[in-house]
């Protein structure tokens, strides 16, 4: 009996050693993998790859930092974005008219006619000039009056002439002055040939161009008999008299 128990006291301390061995190779195997299995990395080589890593995060971050913001090319317009023909010849329509609209809302610019120059009505020396409303002595009569016209010395039947286009407004025998026509001119002056002949060629109402002959030099101005022979001649504007020669200049 005591044999018996021994013999399977054995036989147990057979396995139990059996699995502490089997154990022990396990662990050692465990060990030698962990050892050999695994890639090591030698301290040179860890230094190397740290540098190759702190470097290239070092140029990364440069480059972000540093680099120019990039502008997008400038390229020719493409057929796409060129106008086309048909685009800018209705531009070319719309502008023309639009042109034409608006010049012919303009009011036309209206161009001043030309001032006719007058022409003096007989050629000849002016003996007694406009008195501009003082007094001077007749030589005729020896009173101190007005002269409101200029006269132009000027032999009997010397043509006398419209200095201006006009319609003759009046043909009348002055007490003082004589035969006497006056014209009226488009601008509202009366010019007024005195002491003429009675023999006139014109009539009241009849229209003349400048340079028409109405009469000839005369002696029928009562108040101007002592004078050398002459046109008395006088210009009134805006029922004012005003001198003859300025007018006669384009001065009045």
């Amino acid at each position: 009996m005591k044999n018996s128990n021994r013999a399977g006291l054995s036989g147990k301390s057979f396995y139990v050693a059996l699995s502490l061995c089997v154990a022990m190779v396990g662990a050692a195997c465990f060990y030698a993998y962990n050892r050999t299995g695994k890639p090591r990395i030698s301290s040179d080589s860890a230094a190397e790859y740290t540098m190759t890593l702190t470097s290239a995060s070092t140029s990364s971050v440069t480059t972000h930092t540093t680099a120019a913001p990039m502008t997008a090319p400038v390229t020719a317009p493409t057929a796409s974005t060129a106008a086309k023909p048909d685009d800018a010849e209705e531009a070319a329509a719309i502008l023309r008219h639009t042109t034409e609209a608006t010049t012919a809302s303009e009011p036309p610019v209206s161009t001043p006619a030309p001032v006719e120059q007058a022409v003096m009505p007989t050629d000849g020396e002016i003996i007694q000039p406009f008195s501009c409303g003082e007094l001077v002595k007749s030589p005729t009569t020896g009173v101190w009056q007005t002269h409101n016209g200029m006269d132009i010395a000027a032999p009997l039947g010397t043509e006398v002439v419209a200095v201006l286009d006009g319609t003759v407004s009046a043909v009348d025998a002055d007490a003082l002055l004589g035969v006497c026509v006056s014209i009226l001119h488009a601008d509202g002056t009366v010019t007024r040939y005195c002491n003429l002949n009675e023999n006139l060629n014109v009539f009241a109402g009849q229209i003349l161009e400048r340079g028409t002959v109405i009469g000839t030099v005369g002696a029928t101005a009562e108040s101007e008999s002592r004078m050398d022979d002459h046109l008395h001649f006088e210009v009134r504007k805006n029922d004012r008299y005003i001198d003859p020669a300025a007018f006669l200049r384009g001065e009045a």
